[in-house]
């Protein structure tokens, strides 16, 4: 798990400051909807990381929910992008059918949300003494 906090660190900024660099923040202008999902996502990853950190008693919960939102905000765009791709069909105009190396990094991006969502599912918050005592 130590892993994967490292991990929600970093894909916190992928999320922000990798949106703002590839579109900037004019774009907001342009598609609100898809700057606010990925700062959302990356403010959630961001707080989950931050509480896991500190060894919150909820911070568990927070991982899920941040790595399950990561990797269902991720479904749209790699999976649209890349059957444009196979059908040789250009369904937005800022998405070209042509850009191979943007499908694979959403693919690789959404694997990697996946991933981690199903490792924070499967592993067990560690609680502290005080965290035991008081939920008994």
């Amino acid at each position: 798990m130590k892993i994967v906090s490292i991990v929600t660190y970093i894909f916190s900024l992928v999320f922000i400051a990798g949106e703002t660099l590839r579109r900037g923040i004019g774009y907001f202008s342009v598609n609100a909807t898809t700057m606010v999902e990925d700062y959302l996502c990356g403010a959630l990853l961001l707080l989950a990381a931050v509480l896991w950190s500190k060894g919150s008693k909820h911070a568990h919960k927070y991982m899920i929910g941040a790595w399950g939102y990561a990797a269902g905000g991720m479904l749209v765009p790699f999976f649209a992008h890349l059957e444009a791709y196979l059908r040789g069909v250009q369904i937005r105009s800022d998405h070209p059918i042509d850009d191979v190396n943007s499908v694979i990094l959403k693919g690789v991006i959404w694997g990697v949300c996946v991933i981690c969502f199903i490792v924070t599912l499967k592993t067990k918050q560690d609680l502290s003494l005080d965290d035991k005592g008081a939920s008994a």
